[in-house]
């Protein structure tokens, strides 16, 4: 990887053999590399004895100097040291309806750029997320293709789902036809492997017209980069699953998300919901302290993901009546000051008091002033509500907020009716919510934007429903565990209640 352009060069010979199949190189093609780095795609086109155009783009020094060394003797192998994104030679070919009739790459993911860029990034691709580079190359390298021109390109797979590629999806859906979206885990790529998503190669074809009629084949499964290599091969292999797609209803699916987690009847019911969440509940991201070394403490030595090794707190310097104080939101006075805060992840329905922050009034005046911190949503503090961590599980679980604080760490739901308090926490705390917001956004982060989406039915009497969660927080608190066929009476009632989806 190139620290400075991001730049995460493809050293797999499986996978590049896998996109240089799936261009489907014709003789006459001229090709575009956008992001030629070592010129990985251009030896092994010329091993295909390929004799036509290829324009090769970067913007590192180094890797230019390396490609002017490599391919020197090649004459139709032309070398641009110019921004792919910026260039004037391309904005040409853009504004003659595209130049080039396959392309394929490896863009840069996050590249940084500097304030006077971005701005100009974000009048050439209005409503694009500018921060991520690789979503401008795909969409500027769309714009560079022919009529029908094919492009194939390896990136996060964060474009498919995430909010902030909405005008990426819908450019694409109305211009191209996705032709195949072949996904597998980041570790297959050679020195990278992402927290917050997995990795994709995306074959496309320009098509301005009829782009909606298109059938979508998305690839899953993959756990070995040897399956990969077999399905090259036209092997079947181990857990592959072939899902199809229309692209029509991918674009009227909300935010034009590829919601591929879960079978036709989840999708329906993500897209056809009467009501969401956010019809019924308020859900917000709480505090950052912007130095959490300096503000938080910790039960014990345990705590899971103490990341930023906070000390302990020691039983004397926590406040037991804090919740007593007149104004608490602008802090306590004296000492002790250190109150319980809810972060990260922790059990079912009640949560541990593992994490204690700093309340004291100055503390506090700091969390409001300094630059690096977020008072956010200090409304909602020491409010009864429900706590769903923001970092996703295989399996995700809610618990009660009980008036305290809550962190960044978490997604706090509190809602419009508190009668519906226990209902939502028992219905977060369900396989059939689980399928529902790994649907939804099947990357590591539950915002609080996804997570708003839910689609949510209340009957008339959920009576039941409050009766077994009050069984089961009363036996936590008790004895730290529950009879397990509490849970299951609760499974059982939220899949009848959706089971015309699932």
């Amino acid at each position: 990887m190139n620290d400075i352009y991001r730049s995460f060069y493809t050293k797999s010979q499986v996978i590049t053999d896998y996109m240089i199949q799936q261009l489907d190189v014709q003789k006459n093609d001229k090709i575009l590399e956008p992001s030629a780095g070592d010129g990985i795609f251009i030896e092994e086109l010329l091993k295909l004895d390929y004799q036509g155009v290829i324009d090769a783009y970067d913007i590192d020094p180094s890797a230019i100097s390396m490609l002017e060394k490599k391919f020197s003797d090649r004459q139709n192998i032309k070398v641009f040291s110019e921004d792919t994104l910026t260039s004037i030679k391309l904005d040409m070919h853009v504004l003659a309806g595209g130049y080039y009739d396959k392309i394929i790459g490896n863009p840069p993911y996050g590249g940084w750029q500097d304030h006077e860029k971005r701005a100009l990034l974000k009048k050439q691709f209005v409503g694009f997320y500018v921060k991520e580079t690789y979503a401008l190359f795909l969409a500027r390298c769309v714009s560079l293709l022919k009529e029908n021109g094919v492009l194939t390109f390896i990136i996060p797979d964060t474009f498919m789902n995430i909010h902030r590629h909405t005008k990426l999806r819908e450019f694409l859906l109305l211009n191209t036809k996705i032709k195949r979206i072949t996904m597998f885990p980041s570790h297959f790529f050679p020195g990278v492997q992402f927290k917050y998503s997995n990795m994709c190669i995306v074959t496309l074809e320009k098509k301005t017209d009829e782009a909606l009629s298109n059938e979508i084949e998305i690839v899953t499964g993959f756990k070995k980069i040897e399956e990969l290599k077999r399905y090259t091969e036209g092997q079947c292999c181990g857990d592959i699953i072939i899902h199809h797609l229309n692209q029509e209803e991918v674009f009227k699916s909300k935010d034009q998300a590829f919601l591929i987690k879960a079978g036709k009847g989840i999708r329906s019911l993500i897209n056809t919901s009467k009501r969401t969440l956010d019809e019924v509940a308020d859900c917000v991201t709480g505090i950052y302290t912007g130095d959490n070394k300096r503000f938080y403490k910790v039960a014990s030595g345990e705590v899971k993901f103490n990341t930023s090794k906070c000390s302990i707190v020691h039983k004397e310097e926590i406040r037991q009546d804090y919740l007593s104080v007149e104004n608490l939101i602008t802090g306590l006075d004296g000492d002790p000051n250190f109150i319980p805060v809810a972060k990260g992840s922790s059990g079912p329905y009640i949560r541990r008091n593992d994490w204690y922050i700093d309340w004291s009034k100055a503390a506090v005046n700091y969390y409001n002033t300094d630059k690096k911190a977020r008072f956010q949503n200090s409304g909602y503090y020491f409010k009864a509500g429900i706590a769903l961590p923001m970092v996703k599980s295989s399996k995700i679980r809610a618990n009660l907020l009980e008036n305290q604080v809550f962190d960044q760490s978490i997604v706090g739901i509190f809602p419009k009716n508190n009668e519906h308090l226990l209902y939502l926490l028992a219905f977060f705390n369900t396989d059939v919510f689980n399928r529902i917001i790994h649907t939804i956004n099947p990357t590591a982060n539950n915002s609080a934007n996804y997570v708003k989406k839910i689609p949510i039915i209340i009957p008339e009497d959920f009576s039941d429903v409050d009766s077994i969660v009050e069984e089961i927080i009363q036996s936590l608190k008790a004895k730290n565990t529950f009879d397990a066929q509490l849970q299951e009476k609760l499974d059982d009632y939220f899949n009848d209640i959706y089971k015309e989806w699932i």
